[in-house]
């Protein structure tokens, strides 16, 4: 759907499109390692990461929602201006958002290299034994690109279609890994210090990571849709999937086990046999599925990145095509900085520090300026009509 406002089109979301959008992203190259990640902090209790990430997650994506009801049509690029700048002094505006959106820009520009490398290096390991690196990487680019020649409604179509077929073939896999399970590994969970219970956390919010493609998104989402809602529902299925990856991967292997597999729920996979020998090879089956995952999370975020500068210049959809072609470039060579993958969860590491202060800082500082700005704004109301 399309409808006119202002001097633009703005494409209208439907609620089941949002949750697309952010489901879609949320679930990417995380499921591979969360097992592995969540139990070398907390041990055996590292299923609870998973509950308490959502919790974080979601106070997170409701804030973002309330600043897209605050300003209804308007992207983080488009609103930046209004929250930091005054009707009197626009320049201020400008100005002062400018840090923060190239803050934005940045962390999901080099957050999409390293989710590409990671892709790449799962699918010359595990698949394509003989294929270079680089033959990947620009292959997915390519796609990439493609989504990127066309606006925000084909985007939200694109994850649409894709939706039902990551969820609902990661779900079926995630509960027949229960075959050799034992329960008993998750067990005790009493021995986990706070410190160990803050970096589990931290983990756990990180893999929840994504949502803020949102900060665009959610400003054409149609006004009659429940956001908060739709932040609900797509946090409740990520959550749903990656405690049932990360029980299962504890409950088979153990948590110590785990911390010997550089891809466990891949490792979880090959465990797993279908009842009737329908697939022979379920870890073929599972990597189909996961890179349509891997490439709505790269697409959805390199889009905002394009279709951000296309807005902070205001230009057309011409400029979002060149500058989705040129930015690919330089892109393609980050994602090929790593030497080993070692060096790649040491940058996403980084990109978890980072990915904090994106979805948790971003919108409080936000939300606290608007409120010092009211009150400013109303105590010069009192004055004058004094």
């Amino acid at each position: 759907m399309s409808r006119r406002e202002g001097h633009g089109w703005h494409q209208t979301l439907s609620m089941w499109q949002q949750i697309c959008l952010i489901t879609s992203t949320l679930i990417g190259v995380g499921v591979l390692t969360l097992p592995r990640t969540t139990s070398s902090k907390l041990f055996e209790a590292g299923w609870i990461a998973p509950l308490i990430g959502s919790a974080g997650a979601y106070v997170s994506l409701w804030l973002i929602v309330k600043l897209s009801r605050r300003y209804p049509g308007e992207t983080f690029i488009e609103y930046s201006h209004k929250v930091w700048g005054s009707v009197r002094r626009p320049w201020v505006g400008k100005v002062f958002s400018l840090p923060w959106i190239c803050i934005y820009l940045v962390y999901l520009y080099f957050s999409t290299a390293v989710v590409s490398r990671v892709f790449g290096e799962v699918v010359v390991t595990s698949v394509l034994l003989q294929t270079p690196l680089e033959v990947v990487l620009i292959t997915m680019f390519l796609l990439v690109l493609f989504l990127c020649m066309h606006e925000v409604e084909v985007v939200a179509r694109v994850n649409e279609l894709l939706f039902p077929f990551i969820i609902l073939p990661l779900l079926f896999i995630a509960i027949a890994s229960f075959q050799k399970a034992e329960f008993g590994n998750l067990f005790p969970i009493n021995h986990v210090s706070f410190r160990s219970m803050l970096e589990g956390v931290y983990e756990g919010i990180y893999s929840y990571s994504g949502f803020e493609i949102m900060f665009v998104f959610f400003a054409y989402a149609q006004q009659n849709t429940n956001r908060e809602l739709a932040g609900f529902y797509s946090l409740l299925i990520a959550a749903l999937l990656y405690l049932l990856i990360v029980v299962a991967g504890i409950s088979v292997f153990g948590y110590e086990e785990l911390q010997r597999v550089t891809w466990p729920t891949l490792e979880l996979v090959k465990t797993t046999q279908v009842p009737g020998l329908i697939l022979e090879r379920l870890e073929s089956a599972f990597l189909a599925v996961w890179v349509s995952a891997v490439f709505t999370t790269v697409a959805n975020a390199y889009y905002v990145v394009v279709y951000s500068l296309r807005q902070l210049f205001r230009k057309g959809i011409r400029f979002q095509r060149i500058v989705a072609a040129a930015l690919l470039v330089p892109l393609f060579f980050f994602a090929l900085i790593p030497q080993n993958i070692t060096e790649v969860f040491k940058w996403a590491s980084l990109l978890g520090l980072s990915s904090l202060v994106i979805n948790l800082l971003f919108p409080v500082v936000y939300w606290v300026a608007i409120l010092i700005r009211d009150m400013v704004t109303r105590r010069e109301g009192r004055n004058i009509d004094g």
